[in-house]
Protein backbone atom coordinates (compact mmCIF):
# COMPACT_ATOMS: atom_id res chain seq x y z
CA UNK A 1 0.00 0.00 0.00
CA UNK A 2 1.52 3.75 -1.02
CA UNK A 3 1.01 6.64 0.44
CA UNK A 4 0.38 8.58 -2.83
CA UNK A 5 0.37 11.97 -1.16
CA UNK A 6 3.59 11.44 0.30
CA UNK A 7 5.25 10.39 -2.90
CA UNK A 8 3.37 12.79 -4.74
CA UNK A 9 5.33 15.96 -2.28
CA UNK A 10 8.41 14.01 -2.13
CA UNK A 11 8.48 13.73 -6.31
CA UNK A 12 7.70 17.36 -6.84
CA UNK A 13 10.26 18.72 -4.89
CA UNK A 14 12.75 16.24 -6.14
CA UNK A 15 11.94 17.24 -9.62
CA UNK A 16 10.97 20.85 -9.31
CA UNK A 17 11.66 22.75 -12.86
CA UNK A 18 11.00 19.09 -14.86
CA UNK A 19 8.14 20.30 -17.70
CA UNK A 20 6.98 19.27 -20.99
CA UNK A 21 7.68 21.21 -24.12
CA UNK A 22 4.77 23.31 -23.48
CA UNK A 23 6.50 24.28 -20.29
CA UNK A 24 3.58 22.37 -18.33
CA UNK A 25 5.53 21.15 -15.24
CA UNK A 26 5.55 17.22 -15.18
CA UNK A 27 7.84 17.11 -12.21
CA UNK A 28 5.52 14.90 -9.88
CA UNK A 29 4.46 13.40 -12.18
CA UNK A 30 7.13 11.86 -13.47
CA UNK A 31 9.00 11.16 -10.08
CA UNK A 32 5.94 9.05 -8.48
CA UNK A 33 5.68 6.78 -12.04
CA UNK A 34 10.07 6.29 -11.21
CA UNK A 35 9.08 5.79 -7.82
CA UNK A 36 6.08 2.95 -8.87
CA UNK A 37 7.53 1.27 -11.77
CA UNK A 38 10.45 0.40 -9.43
CA UNK A 39 8.09 -1.40 -6.99
CA UNK A 40 6.19 -2.94 -9.64
CA UNK A 41 9.65 -4.25 -10.74
CA UNK A 42 10.99 -4.89 -6.98
CA UNK A 43 7.49 -6.73 -5.80
CA UNK A 44 6.70 -8.09 -8.98
CA UNK A 45 3.61 -10.46 -8.20
CA UNK A 46 2.15 -8.72 -5.48
CA UNK A 47 -0.64 -6.38 -5.80
CA UNK A 48 0.05 -2.67 -5.25
CA UNK A 49 -2.91 -0.24 -3.95
CA UNK A 50 -1.93 3.40 -4.31
CA UNK A 51 -4.39 6.00 -2.06
CA UNK A 52 -4.15 9.51 -2.01
CA UNK A 53 -6.01 11.67 0.40
CA UNK A 54 -9.25 13.81 -0.34
CA UNK A 55 -8.82 17.01 -0.80
CA UNK A 56 -11.62 18.26 1.29
CA UNK A 57 -11.83 18.68 5.02
CA UNK A 58 -11.88 15.48 7.08
CA UNK A 59 -13.57 14.70 10.76
CA UNK A 60 -10.09 15.92 12.10
CA UNK A 61 -10.79 19.52 11.23
CA UNK A 62 -13.88 18.82 12.97
CA UNK A 63 -12.45 17.98 16.03
CA UNK A 64 -10.10 20.89 15.91
CA UNK A 65 -10.53 23.42 13.56
CA UNK A 66 -6.59 24.33 13.74
CA UNK A 67 -5.28 20.88 12.29
CA UNK A 68 -2.73 21.16 9.42
CA UNK A 69 -3.74 25.22 9.63
CA UNK A 70 0.47 25.74 9.31
CA UNK A 71 0.76 23.97 6.08
CA UNK A 72 0.55 26.31 3.22
CA UNK A 73 -1.83 25.37 0.08
CA UNK A 74 -0.74 22.42 -2.55
CA UNK A 75 1.49 24.45 -5.33
CA UNK A 76 -0.73 24.69 -8.00
CA UNK A 77 1.71 23.30 -10.61
CA UNK A 78 1.31 20.41 -8.23
CA UNK A 79 -2.47 20.36 -8.34
CA UNK A 80 -2.38 20.71 -11.80
CA UNK A 81 -0.48 17.59 -12.60
CA UNK A 82 -2.60 14.92 -10.47
CA UNK A 83 -5.56 14.35 -12.46
CA UNK A 84 -3.30 13.20 -15.66
CA UNK A 85 -0.92 11.38 -12.51
CA UNK A 86 -4.16 9.52 -11.95
CA UNK A 87 -4.81 8.64 -15.36
CA UNK A 88 -0.95 7.19 -15.90
CA UNK A 89 -1.29 5.52 -13.00
CA UNK A 90 -4.51 3.83 -14.00
CA UNK A 91 -3.10 3.34 -17.71
CA UNK A 92 -0.40 1.51 -16.05
CA UNK A 93 -2.88 -1.34 -14.04
CA UNK A 94 -2.46 -0.31 -10.64
CA UNK A 95 -5.63 0.38 -8.56
CA UNK A 96 -5.92 4.19 -7.15
CA UNK A 97 -8.18 4.62 -4.01
CA UNK A 98 -9.68 7.91 -2.73
CA UNK A 99 -12.28 8.18 -0.21
CA UNK A 100 -14.38 11.59 0.15
CA UNK A 101 -13.22 13.30 3.69
CA UNK A 102 -11.39 10.56 4.17
CA UNK A 103 -7.04 11.16 4.55
CA UNK A 104 -4.83 8.85 3.28
CA UNK A 105 -3.44 7.34 6.82
CA UNK A 106 -7.27 6.24 7.34
CA UNK A 107 -7.62 4.76 4.07
CA UNK A 108 -4.29 2.77 4.62
CA UNK A 109 -5.18 2.02 8.26
CA UNK A 110 -8.38 0.61 7.16
CA UNK A 111 -7.06 -1.84 4.33
CA UNK A 112 -4.26 -2.97 5.81
CA UNK A 113 -6.43 -4.11 9.25
CA UNK A 114 -9.03 -6.39 7.17
CA UNK A 115 -5.79 -7.32 4.59
CA UNK A 116 -4.23 -8.88 8.29
CA UNK A 117 -7.73 -9.83 9.01
CA UNK A 118 -7.87 -11.72 6.04
CA UNK A 119 -4.25 -13.49 6.55
CA UNK A 120 -2.26 -11.55 4.23
CA UNK A 121 0.93 -9.54 4.96
CA UNK A 122 1.12 -6.12 4.20
CA UNK A 123 3.83 -3.57 3.81
CA UNK A 124 3.26 0.42 3.51
CA UNK A 125 4.97 2.55 1.29
CA UNK A 126 5.43 5.75 3.81
CA UNK A 127 7.36 8.17 5.83
CA UNK A 128 5.08 9.27 8.55
CA UNK A 129 5.90 8.38 12.16
CA UNK A 130 2.57 8.26 12.89
CA UNK A 131 1.90 4.94 10.25
CA UNK A 132 4.19 3.01 13.04
CA UNK A 133 1.22 2.29 15.17
CA UNK A 134 -0.08 0.27 12.43
CA UNK A 135 2.89 -1.96 12.48
CA UNK A 136 2.42 -5.60 13.81
CA UNK A 137 3.81 -8.60 12.68
CA UNK A 138 2.18 -8.35 9.79
CA UNK A 139 2.01 -4.62 8.52
CA UNK A 140 5.36 -3.37 8.41
CA UNK A 141 6.48 -0.30 7.51
CA UNK A 142 8.92 0.13 3.99
CA UNK A 143 10.51 3.68 5.07
CA UNK A 144 11.33 4.94 1.50
CA UNK A 145 14.34 6.90 2.14
CA UNK A 146 16.82 4.16 3.34
CA UNK A 147 14.65 1.27 2.34
CA UNK A 148 14.13 -0.07 5.63
CA UNK A 149 11.51 -2.71 6.73
CA UNK A 150 9.87 -1.41 10.02
CA UNK A 151 8.14 -4.06 12.25
CA UNK A 152 7.31 -4.76 16.28
CA UNK A 153 10.84 -4.98 16.68
CA UNK A 154 12.17 -1.71 14.92
CA UNK A 155 9.53 0.54 16.44
CA UNK A 156 10.46 -0.94 19.95
CA UNK A 157 14.29 -0.74 19.57
CA UNK A 158 13.96 2.56 18.27
CA UNK A 159 11.48 4.04 20.82
CA UNK A 160 11.48 1.79 23.96
CA UNK A 161 7.47 1.03 23.81
CA UNK A 162 5.22 -1.10 21.19
CA UNK A 163 3.40 0.05 18.25
CA UNK A 164 0.16 0.83 19.53
CA UNK A 165 1.52 3.49 22.38
CA UNK A 166 3.02 5.88 18.91
CA UNK A 167 -0.57 7.31 19.00
CA UNK A 168 -0.17 7.89 23.22
CA UNK A 169 3.36 9.35 22.18
CA UNK A 170 1.76 11.80 19.52
CA UNK A 171 -1.09 12.89 22.13
CA UNK A 172 1.85 13.89 24.16
CA UNK A 173 4.63 15.78 22.39
CA UNK A 174 2.44 16.81 19.26
CA UNK A 175 3.08 16.58 15.69
CA UNK A 176 4.03 19.80 14.09
CA UNK A 177 3.73 18.28 10.65
CA UNK A 178 0.01 18.16 11.49
CA UNK A 179 0.05 20.85 14.14
CA UNK A 180 -1.61 18.63 16.53
CA UNK A 181 -1.18 20.10 19.76
CA UNK A 182 0.31 17.78 22.53
CA UNK A 183 0.69 18.90 26.19
CA UNK A 184 2.66 22.01 26.32
CA UNK A 185 6.38 21.50 27.44
CA UNK A 186 6.37 17.99 27.17
CA UNK A 187 8.80 16.83 24.41
CA UNK A 188 10.17 13.37 22.97
CA UNK A 189 12.46 12.34 25.57
CA UNK A 190 9.78 13.24 28.23
CA UNK A 191 6.60 11.50 26.82
CA UNK A 192 9.04 8.10 26.29
CA UNK A 193 10.03 7.91 30.02
CA UNK A 194 5.96 8.35 30.75
CA UNK A 195 4.81 6.18 28.44
CA UNK A 196 7.96 3.33 29.34
CA UNK A 197 6.47 3.31 33.05
CA UNK A 198 2.81 4.25 33.14
CA UNK A 199 1.57 2.93 29.23
CA UNK A 200 -0.74 4.83 27.62
CA UNK A 201 -2.15 8.01 28.10
CA UNK A 202 -5.32 6.68 30.29
CA UNK A 203 -2.83 4.95 32.60
CA UNK A 204 -0.89 8.24 33.15
CA UNK A 205 -3.58 10.21 34.28
CA UNK A 206 -4.44 7.61 36.61
CA UNK A 207 -1.25 7.40 38.25
CA UNK A 208 -0.23 11.46 37.13
CA UNK A 209 1.28 11.98 40.85
CA UNK A 210 3.79 8.62 40.44
CA UNK A 211 5.21 10.87 38.27
CA UNK A 212 7.00 12.58 40.96
CA UNK A 213 8.88 9.65 41.94
CA UNK A 214 10.34 9.01 38.30
CA UNK A 215 14.22 10.42 37.59
CA UNK A 216 13.22 13.45 35.80
CA UNK A 217 13.59 16.84 35.49
CA UNK A 218 10.83 19.10 36.46
CA UNK A 219 8.54 16.58 37.16
CA UNK A 220 6.36 19.18 39.07
CA UNK A 221 5.77 21.42 36.00
CA UNK A 222 4.88 18.18 34.07
CA UNK A 223 2.29 17.18 36.77
CA UNK A 224 0.72 20.93 36.65
CA UNK A 225 1.13 20.53 33.12
CA UNK A 226 -0.56 17.57 32.58
CA UNK A 227 -3.62 18.37 34.51
CA UNK A 228 -4.03 21.74 33.21
CA UNK A 229 -3.77 20.31 29.72
CA UNK A 230 -5.55 17.05 29.67
CA UNK A 231 -8.83 17.86 27.30
CA UNK A 232 -5.72 18.93 24.84
CA UNK A 233 -3.69 15.34 25.28
CA UNK A 234 -6.85 13.31 25.03
CA UNK A 235 -7.58 15.62 21.72
CA UNK A 236 -4.12 15.05 20.44
CA UNK A 237 -4.76 11.20 21.21
CA UNK A 238 -7.93 11.14 18.74
CA UNK A 239 -6.07 13.52 16.28
CA UNK A 240 -3.67 10.98 15.50
CA UNK A 241 -5.24 7.71 16.20
CA UNK A 242 -5.55 6.24 12.39
CA UNK A 243 -9.05 4.71 11.46
CA UNK A 244 -9.15 0.91 11.25
CA UNK A 245 -13.17 1.55 10.30
CA UNK A 246 -13.34 3.30 6.70
CA UNK A 247 -16.63 1.90 4.68
CA UNK A 248 -14.17 0.41 1.45
CA UNK A 249 -15.74 -2.58 -0.30
CA UNK A 250 -12.38 -4.12 -1.83
CA UNK A 251 -11.67 -8.20 -2.12
CA UNK A 252 -8.04 -8.46 -1.65
CA UNK A 253 -8.37 -12.21 -3.40
CA UNK A 254 -9.38 -10.33 -6.37
CA UNK A 255 -6.54 -7.90 -6.38
CA UNK A 256 -4.07 -7.78 -9.10
CA UNK A 257 -1.86 -5.70 -11.33
CA UNK A 258 -3.46 -5.40 -14.60
CA UNK A 259 -2.04 -5.77 -17.66
CA UNK A 260 -0.53 -1.58 -18.75
CA UNK A 261 -2.62 0.25 -21.42
CA UNK A 262 0.52 0.28 -24.20
CA UNK A 263 -1.36 3.40 -26.57
CA UNK A 264 -2.55 5.10 -23.54
CA UNK A 265 1.14 5.21 -22.06
CA UNK A 266 3.02 5.69 -25.22
CA UNK A 267 -0.18 8.98 -25.72
CA UNK A 268 1.30 9.87 -21.90
CA UNK A 269 5.11 9.58 -22.12
CA UNK A 270 4.72 11.47 -25.67
CA UNK A 271 2.63 14.12 -24.30
CA UNK A 272 5.47 14.56 -20.68
CA UNK A 273 8.23 13.99 -23.40
CA UNK A 274 9.45 11.26 -21.41
CA UNK A 275 11.27 9.71 -24.51
CA UNK A 276 13.71 6.86 -22.66
CA UNK A 277 10.00 5.54 -21.29
CA UNK A 278 8.13 5.99 -24.58
CA UNK A 279 10.74 3.96 -26.72
CA UNK A 280 10.53 1.66 -23.46
CA UNK A 281 6.78 1.07 -23.73
CA UNK A 282 7.02 0.28 -27.82
CA UNK A 283 9.83 -2.22 -27.04
CA UNK A 284 7.53 -3.86 -24.06
CA UNK A 285 10.93 -3.41 -22.31
CA UNK A 286 9.34 -0.54 -19.99
CA UNK A 287 7.87 -3.19 -17.01
CA UNK A 288 9.98 -6.35 -17.23
CA UNK A 289 7.13 -8.29 -15.77
CA UNK A 290 4.55 -7.70 -17.82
Amino acid sequence: MVDGTFYLYRAYYTFPSLTNRWGEPSGAIYGVISMLRKLLIQYKENPIIVVFDSPHKNFRHILFKNYKKNRPNMPTSLKNQIPMLYKIITSIGIPIITVPLVEADDIIGTLSYCAEKENFSVLIMSNDKDMMQLVTQNIRIINSTYNIKIGPDEVKKKYGIPPILIIDLLALMGDTSDNIPGVPGIGEKTALILLRNFGCLEKIYEKIENIMILPIRGKKNIIINMKKNKEIAFLSKKLSTIRLDVPININFKDLKISKLKKQELLYFFHYYNFKKWNQQVKNDSWLPIQ
